[in-house]
């Protein structure tokens, strides 16, 4: 080792060896004059105090502060005057380490450099009356040294540790409560002002300037590093726009107090660039964000606000907020609204002079553009009135294809062409919970559609339609539509439709005309059938999701609610059947289809019609009440299929019918009569009547009557009133006087089989006098029981016949 090398170690040693000796000589100066060290910086700390500043014991902390001097203050507390009373000492700190220029100890007189604090409370409190235990910082007239001169302690630099810091102004309703958890804090000190510089880390437990409504910022954590100017002329307190990390968000927030007017004054500005919504609301009064947290925006949005108030009893302040955003994704009670772009604000004054408060508060968004379930809408501007009972309002616009309907629509309708616009003013509840009524004013007309209704796979083409909305009702106006086979003319209504349609659907009651010049029924059978179930799709987007919901729910609506319907068509056609001038009165429940009144023209007569087919599935049960006049009775028979006879068929009958009929029975819902399903009664009277080739009476002429004219039996009326058992036709006894002969008639007529007829007939021509005279034939009309084709044989009522019979061939 050079020998200049340990020279400087041995001095180094030497110096090292003394420096320690000089601090243990200082400890043990400091241990042996503490009580006088204490009573030293009690009473500099106490210079200019109406109070009591009290310090449990002190100690040296030389390796704290090295190569300055620290003193641990153990149990240190300030107290004002009536600090008895009110129970809120100042300051209570376990400990506090006051840092001293070391040489300044040697001179008994302590020249304070940093104050350190630990484990404690600072406690600003107000009471009712307004005393304040800041008072104790009240200025007294300074002492002066011998030159009357004098001097402030010169603390340059104060560092915080696990303090509570709290603001209470009862008098006021002020709550300020931070728990601090770590705080270094320089000061410098000009003519008449003073500059401090703070980098802290904090909670905030209460921020509230009205403790009646909350708190700000509750139990966020405050991270900054903050410079903060006081003026003791003005007495205005200024902290320039500076970054605070709130939860780890970056926010800049500034700050004005001016103390030096009655009552305090304060602004405070705060700016956030991509601040993710729930963090900005979360900034909020408890019962804003409470409100605003049923909204959701899933991207950041771009925020600033100014808080402007006094310090004074009951004071809440004056809030402005401003935003805007781009391309985000609202998330409302009213649906999702994606490609969502907008700027906007927040005022809790939105009447000048009528106060800072819910009641009085307004959201406004300017520029608003979005798709709601994929339709584009765009409004100029949107307000939310009165944040107690919030209702949004704005006037909606919109055009776009019916295609974009169908995520909104999935199980109801699938639209292939056409398009849409609307111009809607709304007004209503927005958020999750709120009861304001609903209200919509406006149209959205609909052309050059093309659609499928997918519960009842029915296809239509050309449709148009414009459908008003005029507050809680809604019409349909020149709804048309083409099917393969119809062409329909509709209006109609749907009242109370917004305010029913979540909360009662049931209680829907649709008032509905239809006109066409000519309609097929066959199409429209669906009635009669019970709704098709769509599948619902699991997975995808949240988007078709929340879409699926919305159509499940509309689905509901469909299923659920009632209908007046009022038909009037020129030309009606089901199958066979063919009718004009077809006026009726319908209702359609939930579970039955009434009608009420039903008229026609059909077969050269008329027909009027009541009753009720109630939906049970695939087999309905039906009731009917039915006055047919002067129909052509071959036609009648023809179009409704013969009335499941075989034998007796529309090509066997002629004449004029007027009948009353009163029956009950099933239908099937692909249209079709259930078999053995009738029951009831029909009243007929049969005028200008024919029986045309009628085999069984035919194949009797073969025997009996062979100079008669079987083929052709003509009579003049008809009358009785039969029997209907299901799959019986029960005929009492009836005569018959025909052209070609008379007979008495009585039995049972089976459907399609249990035909059991007998006839009495006399040998005698009716055509000669005494007619009833003379030899009568008795015989039985008989099925064979497989495939329903009728026998005559004869025989009495009640009689087993052996003789030879004659069978239909």
């Amino acid at each position: 080792m050079p020998k200049w090398l340990r020279i400087v170690i041995r001095i180094g040693a030497v110096l090292l060896g003394c420096f320690i000796l000089l601090w243990l000589v200082l400890a043990l100066y400091i241990h042996l004059n503490r009580q006088s060290f204490l009573k030293q910086l009690t009473g500099r700390l106490n210079q200019g105090l109406n109070g009591t500043l009290t310090i449990g014991d002190i100690s040296p902390s030389l390796l704290r502060s090295f190569p300055h001097m620290s003193m641990a203050l153990d149990k240190v507390e300030l107290q004002d005057s009536l600090c008895a009373q009110h129970h809120h000492p100042l300051l209570s700190v376990k400990r506090i380490f006051v840092k001293v220029n070391t040489f300044s100890v040697f001179r008994r007189r302590l020249d304070i450099r940093e104050i350190t604090m630990e484990d404690g409370t600072i406690y600003l409190y107000t009471n009712e009356q307004g005393y304040t235990n800041t008072h104790v910082f009240a200025s007294r007239k300074e002492k002066t040294t011998g030159n009357g001169s004098g001097k402030d302690a010169a603390i340059a630099s104060l560092e915080l540790h696990n303090m509570l810091f709290v603001v209470d102004n009862q008098q006021k309703n002020k709550l300020f409560q931070v728990n601090i958890y770590t705080l270094r804090g320089s000061m410098a000190a000009m003519d008449s002002a003073w500059r401090f510089k703070i980098r802290t880390r904090a909670q905030v437990n209460s921020f509230s300037f009205n403790t009646e409504r909350g708190s700000y910022l509750k139990d966020r954590i405050l991270e900054t590093s903050l410079e903060i100017n006081v003026n003791r002329a003005t007495k205005t307190l200024t902290i320039p726009a500076q970054r605070i990390d709130i939860n780890q968000q970056p926010v800049k927030v500034g700050a004005v107090f001016t103390f030096g007017e009655k009552p305090v004054s304060y602004t405070i500005t705060i700016a956030a660039a991509g601040m993710p919504y729930h963090t900005a609301t979360g900034l909020l009064l408890p019962h804003l964000t409470q409100k605003l947290d049923s909204i959701q925006l899933e991207k950041p949005l771009d925020v600033d606000a100014r808080i402007k108030g006094y310090m004074r009893e009951h004071d809440t302040p004056d809030i402005r907020v401003n935003w805007k955003t781009a391309n985000n994704v609202l998330v409302t009670k009213a649906g999702e609204w994606s490609d969502c772009s907008f700027s906007g604000n927040f005022r809790n004054e939105a009447q000048p002079g009528l106060g800072h408060n819910d009641e009085n508060s307004a959201v406004t968004f300017y520029g608003f553009k979005a798709k709601w379930w994929g339709i584009p809408l765009s409004a100029d501007t949107l307000r939310i009135l009165n944040l107690k009972r919030p209702e949004l309002m704005g006037r909606f616009k919109s055009e776009f294809p019916l295609m974009d309907l169908n995520d909104l629509a999935s199980e109801t309708f699938a639209f292939t062409k056409g398009m849409a616009s609307a111009d809607l003013y709304y007004k209503g509840s927005v958020l999750a919970g709120d009861t304001a009524p609903t209200f919509l004013k406006g149209a959205i007309h609909l052309s050059n559609g093309a659609l499928s209704y997918l519960p009842r796979d029915l296809q239509f083409h050309d449709c148009n339609a414009v459908i008003e909305f005029t507050g809680q009702d809604m019409y349909f106006r020149n709804v048309k539509a083409q099917s393969a086979k119809s062409a329909i003319q509709m209006d109609g209504s749907v009242r109370n439709l917004l305010a029913l349609y979540f909360s009662a659907p049931e209680k829907i009651l649709v008032d509905w005309n239809i006109r066409s010049p000519q309609l097929d029924l066959d199409e429209f059978r669906f009635f009669l059938a019970p709704r098709k179930k769509q599948a619902h799709k699991g997975g995808g987007s949240s988007l078709s999701r929340k879409a699926s919901r919305m159509a499940r729910q509309l689905d509901v609506v469909l299923d659920a609610c009632n209908v007046n319907m009022r038909v009037q068509l020129d030309q009606l056609n089901y199958r066979r059947f063919n009718a004009q001038r077809v006026v009726a009165d319908l209702r359609l429940t939930q579970t039955d289809i009434l009608l009420q009144q039903i008229s026609l023209a059909h077969a050269g007569g008329s027909l009027m019609m009541r009753g009720a087919i109630h939906q049970q599935g695939n087999n309905n049960r039906f009731k009917l009440n039915t006055d047919i006049r002067n129909v052509h009775i071959d036609q009648l028979f023809y179009a409704f299929d013969n009335f499941g006879m075989q034998s007796l068929t529309s090509k066997n009958l002629k004449g004029i019918l007027s009948a009353r009929a009163d029956i009950t029975g099933n239908l099937y819902d692909k249209g079709k009569i259930t078999p053995r399903s009738l029951y009831g009664t029909l009243s007929f009277d049969l005028r200008q009547g024919a029986l045309v080739h009628f085999e069984p009476l035919e194949n009797i002429g073969n025997f009996f009557f062979r100079k008669r004219n079987l083929s052709n039996i003509t009579f003049d009326n008809l009358q009785n009133t039969l029997q209907l058992q299901g799959n019986k036709i029960i005929i009492p006894p009836m005569q018959i006087a025909s052209s070609a002969l008379n007979m008495d008639v009585t039995g049972v007529y089976g459907m399609p089989t249990g035909t059991d007829i007998y006839l009495d007939v006399p040998l005698r021509n009716p055509k000669k006098e005494k007619k009833n005279k003379g030899i009568v034939l008795h015989l039985r009309a008989t099925d064979d029981n497989k495939e329903g084709k009728v026998k005559i044989k004869l025989g009495r009522k009640k009689e087993v016949d052996s003789l030879p019979t004659m069978t239909e061939q």
